[in-house]
């Protein structure tokens, strides 16, 4: 391990910095997870480590760390095809929900997918919410942390963005049944849909453009009232969802006018609304 006071740290050595390593797990030798993780505490006290994979072959990967310093695989499992990757995941009790994006829009599956996870070893498929359509490339990535909602960031068949870069937006499903999840709201950047009345954002001052489009949507538990949603070039949103079919804007943040860059996650510390 490299210290990070060491003069001449090289980008492709490992940095350290009041950190010891426990264990490293090769994954049968495919690595390159996308950014969901969750742990399970199962019935029989083990703790189960999910991951989502970046890109194909594989989808999500189990791995008991029960023991930190010796973890063991249960599980790998393979996408459909390989235009598609899972990339998000998050899990409640024995539930698991996987996101699907695939490469280009129209393809499918494109959604969500809802799994039994109770035998971590044998994953067992409960339903599919398809997000597919012509404009939709899908899911990008999912929160789902109370068993009853699941946000997300998402295309939907019905959604045609003005600009391609903006086909994903904030939807809310109803998880509570998981064998028939539906959604109960969705919430957009005003004038990135096809059709909206107010003009969509303004582009020309961008020094770069990578989407007016949702990434993260995050609720927490002590404000199930409230959506902190980063939406890339758009900056960072606090939503009010008490209504869910009615979602209002809190507040908006503008990260960096005139726009040159892009938000990739929100991190909320404290909500004083």
């Amino acid at each position: 391990m490299l210290n990070l006071s060491t003069p001449g740290g090289r980008s492709d050595q490992t940095l350290s910095h009041n950190m010891k390593l426990l264990a490293h797990h090769e994954l049968g030798g495919f690595g390159g997870m996308g950014e969901g993780m969750s742990v399970q505490l199962t019935s029989d006290g083990r703790r189960i480590l999910w991951m989502a994979h970046e890109s194909a072959p594989k989808n999500f990967t189990g791995v008991d760390v029960t023991d930190p310093k010796n973890p063991k695989m249960v599980v790998q499992t393979e996408l459909p095809h390989a235009k598609m990757r899972s990339n998000s995941l998050d899990v409640v009790g024995d539930i698991m929900a996987v996101a699907y994006q695939t490469q280009t829009v129209g393809l499918k599956p494109a959604g969500v997918d809802l799994f039994d996870i109770s035998t971590p070893e044998t994953p067992r498929l409960i339903s599919h919410f398809d997000c597919s359509g012509p404009y939709s490339r899908g899911v990008h990535a999912v929160w789902f942390v109370d068993g009853h909602y699941l946000h997300m960031s998402s295309g939907s068949g019905d959604f045609q963005p003005r600009n391609p870069l903006d086909d994903q937006f904030y939807r809310i499903l109803d998880v509570s049944n998981p064998a028939k999840p539906f959604e109960v709201g969705r919430w957009w950047y005003p004038g990135t849909r096809e059709g909206d009345a107010t003009p969509p954002p303004d582009r020309l001052t961008q020094k770069f453009d990578t989407g007016f489009r949702a990434h993260n949507t995050n609720v927490f538990p002590n404000r199930p009232d409230r959506a902190y949603v980063g939406y890339i070039d758009g900056g960072a949103f606090v939503l009010d969802i008490a209504n869910k079919s009615d979602i209002k804007v809190v507040s908006h943040w503008n990260h960096s006018p005139p726009f040159n860059g892009f938000i990739h996650t929100l991190l909320p510390l404290f909500d004083r609304q």
